[in-house]
């Protein structure tokens, strides 16, 4: 029986959505998402329940937000002075922008949202958009190529 294992770079095609419903992630099987066990980039809960599944199995999981991209920061909320944008973008509520931000002495671009509009100045969000919310995923293993 070939089962996911550490190291297995997995196909999976899942449905990710909100409490609410809204769906905010899609793979198809003919485009599935690509899955490298140990890195990163995939929430590890969803390594997790990913390891020991086999082709065509089909799970489902929900991820609070401490574990997928975690809880709403006020900290993360900035006013920024409206004269700093320039006349080639004209804010909008719900906006997302791509934002420089030094860390560490190096320049990264960040997604930021419009959150609200003022007379002199705008709010930027720098909270990932799925922080704070729980994250409901459906998923099935399409192929494992052994690592």
């Amino acid at each position: 029986m070939n089962q996911v294992e550490k190291q297995d770079t997995v196909a999976v095609s899942l449905v990710g959505t909100l409490d609410n419903g809204t769906v905010f992630e899609t793979a198809t099987v003919s485009e599935p998402r690509i899955i490298k066990i140990g890195e990163q980039e995939t929430p590890q809960a969803i390594q997790r329940i990913i390891l020991g599944m086999q082709v065509g199995e089909m799970r489902k999981i929900r991820i609070e937000p401490e574990e997928g991209f975690g809880i709403r920061r006020k900290d993360l909320l900035h006013t920024i002075p409206k004269q700093k944008f320039t006349d080639k973008i004209e804010p909008k509520v719900g906006m997302l922008l791509s934002m420089n931000v030094e860390r560490d002495g190096v320049n990264h671009q960040v997604p930021a949202t419009i959150v609200e509009i003022k007379t002199d100045s705008i709010i930027i969000d720098y909270n990932h958009p799925l922080a704070g919310h729980p994250l409901n995923y459906e998923l099935t293993v399409v192929n494992i190529t052994k690592g």
